[in-house]
Parts: structure tokens; C-alpha cells; sequence
């Protein structure tokens, strides 16, 4: 016990010395800290740390340099509870259907395109009731640094992938099935993939596959040299709107939680096509519901049309039993434009 508790303030001192001193030599508004606005004032301190369970967005976007209008990839609601000493993420499909003032009903996907990162994060919570204290966004670059600088993840691939995604860098998937150590590429690379009957939906599983495999590997004895290295390093490869010492913050607790307290979800519902558009619409109480039992620790495998459904498992079909319906797959009649859909102009 006191090897571990040494451990644990080994690490806080490292992030908290790490980040700090990155802090002061960028300036509060460099390189992440403060994008649009510091928050600051969402959460909450006792002298023990944070006094009740902080949520903050994920955002992953495949958003180039020069690019300051991009639609989002992943959506993952990210809550940290120092109570239950548990961390819950909600990965909330990129082709829910919501409505946004102004614009109608769209995916929410757009909504960074259309707006900006604050108004996202304003239809998060709308959707999901849930108080959000800030952001966290990164593209794929930034993941890959970080995960190649935490020496890679171990992944249970669940198939065999391949597919040509068509960019310049990052231009195809190519895993295999089984137990392996993950580069940043190769987890980029599954992390990304949604090439398969449930498409979109089946990716968020692998997404939170990948979350925990990085909170796993971040505290683990090993990893505590890279730490002066990897807190600078994250803090280059995102944008966030939220203040320094929550971060720090945030970190603290975070350190202080088992890998295997952490629990996720991705959002349940059914497959819709509206006037040439498939969304995934869901039921706004539902959404409450799953939300709550989420942060109490219970998930559902009733994901699709309320059906059980494992997203990680290869889905195929038989006569009796058709593969399930969702934006993007096969059986989408507007696969190929949902999979892609744009609706602004760069």
C-alpha cells in the first residue's frame, strides 16, 4: 500500500511539474490551454481535490493544418467520479440525428463545421442532460504521438481489417486478428475502422477498446519515465477550453483510479432515413436513462433497435436473421453519402 501511495504521488508531482512548467513557458493561451475560453468555473474543489464527478468532451476530427472548419469523427462523454473512484465514457455515434438552432435537424457531426467547438459541446449537453465542464480536441497526428510516445497499447483485434481509406498519410488499414502491441498508426488505424455491417457504431466500440487500453498503459510503473515527455507532448496535440489547474485537476483523480473502473457505453438507437439522409436517431429520454445507469456503473448490449447486440463481435447474416440496419452499411440506401456527408463548404 505505501509503494503504491508513493507511486501514485510520484506521478501527480510529475504531471503537476510537467504541465505546469509546459504552462508557463507557452502562456495560459498556447498550445491547448484556454482555445476559446478557460472554463475554470465548473468545477469544483475540496482540500481533498475535486468534490464531485467532472464531465468533459472528447472530440477526435481528422482535421488538416490548415483547416479551421471540420466535422467531427468521435463524440465520447468522458466523466470522472473521485466518489466511486470511476471513469464512465459515452460514445455518441457521429450520425445522431439532433436539432440545432438556426440549422434544423442535422447530424452531429456538422455541428463543429457549422459553428464551433462551445456550441458542440452546448448540444452534448442538451442531449445527454449532463453538465459538461470543457472540451478536449485532437486530431490524428496528436493521437498517434501520444500513443507512440507511451511506447504503444496492447489491442485483442478482434478480425481481420483492411481498407483504403484514400488519404495521403494514413491511406489504409491493415490489421490482423489477435492480441498485439499497437504503434500510434495501428491504433489510429483501429480506432478508425468502420468498414463492416455496423459501420459507424461498431467503431465506437473500438474507440473506447483504445481509451482503455491508453489508461491502462499510462500509469503503469514503466511509464512513469515517458510522463516528463508525455504531459508536453498531449498538451501540443490538442485544443481544449479548459483552465490549467483543472487539468491538473482532473489528472489527479484520474491517477488515483484502476483501469479496470472504467466503463463505457455507446448511445442505443435505430437506424433512420429521412429524405434521402440515414441518421442514428435516438430517444431523448432514453438518453437521459442511459446516461444515469452509465455513471452508476450499468451498460446495456441493447444498443440497436433495443436489440442485444455485441459491437465487437463479426456480424453476419442469416435468412432468418438480416443484418442489422445502421448509417453507412451495406444496407443503407444512402451508404455511400452518409458515410462522407458534408454539408458545408471549406
Amino acid at each position: 500500500m505505501r509503494r503504491k501511495i508513493n507511486l501514485i504521488l510520484m506521478v501527480v508531482a510529475l504531471l503537476g511539474f510537467s504541465a505546469l512548467g509546459f504552462v508557463g513557458y507557452n502562456g495560459f493561451m498556447g498550445a491547448g490551454f484556454g482555445g476559446e475560453s478557460a472554463s475554470g468555473n465548473l468545477i469544483s474543489y475540496s482540500n481533498d481535490g475535486l468534490s464531485k464527478r467532472v464531465s468533459v468532451l472528447l472530440i477526435g476530427a481528422d482535421q488538416r493544418p490548415e483547416e479551421t472548419k471540420f466535422n467531427t469523427d468521435s463524440l465520447i462523454l468522458a466523466s470522472v467520479d473521485p466518489e466511486t473512484q470511476r471513469i464512465s465514457l459515452l460514445s455518441i455515434p457521429r450520425d445522431t440525428r439532433i436539432f440545432l438552432s438556426g440549422q434544423g435537424y442535422i447530424k452531429i457531426n456538422a455541428v463543429s463545421a457549422l459553428t464551433d467547438l462551445s456550441t458542440l459541446q452546448k448540444c452534448v449537453e442538451d442531449l445527454t442532460g449532463e453538465t459538461i465542464s470543457g472540451y478536449v480536441q485532437t486530431n490524428f497526428q496528436g493521437f498517434k504521438e501520444i500513443i507512440d510516445t507511451l511506447g504503444g497499447i496492447t489491442v485483442d483485434v478482434e478480425k481481420d481489417m483492411y481498407y483504403e481509406t484514400g488519404d495521403i498519410e494514413d491511406g489504409y488499414i491493415n490489421l490482423h486478428k489477435g492480441v498485439q502491441r499497437l504503434d500510434g498508426g495501428k491504433a489510429l488505424q483501429y480506432a478508425r475502422f468502420r468498414h463492416d455491417a455496423l459501420a459507424d457504431i461498431s467503431r465506437t466500440a473500438r474507440q473506447q477498446v483504445v481509451l482503455k487500453a491508453v489508461a491502462k498503459e499510462m500509469f503503469q510503473l514503466s511509464t512513469l519515465p515517458k510522463l516528463p515527455f508525455l504531459i508536453p507532448q498531449l498538451m501540443q496535440a490538442v485544443h481544449t477550453n479548459l483552465a490549467a489547474r483543472d487539468i491538473l485537476g482532473l489528472a489527479k483523480v484520474a491517477i488515483g483510479i484502476q483501469s479496470s473502473n472504467v466503463v463505457s457505453q455507446t448511445l442505443p438507437g435505430t437506424f433512420s432515413d429521412i429524405e434521402g439522409v440515414s441518421y442514428w436517431k435516438v430517444d431523448p429520454l432514453e438518453v437521459k436513462k442511459v446516461v444515469k445507469n452509465l455513471f452508476l456503473g450499468v451498460t446495456t448490449e441493447k444498443v440497436i433497435d433495443q436489440e442485444n447486440v455485441d459491437l465487437l463481435k463479426p456480424v453476419t447474416s442469416t435468412p432468418n436473421k438480416p443484418l442489422p440496419k445502421v448509417p453507412g452499411n451495406s444496407q443503407d440506401p444512402n451508404g455511400q453519402k452518409s458515410s462522407g456527408y458534408q454539408i458545408f463548404k471549406p
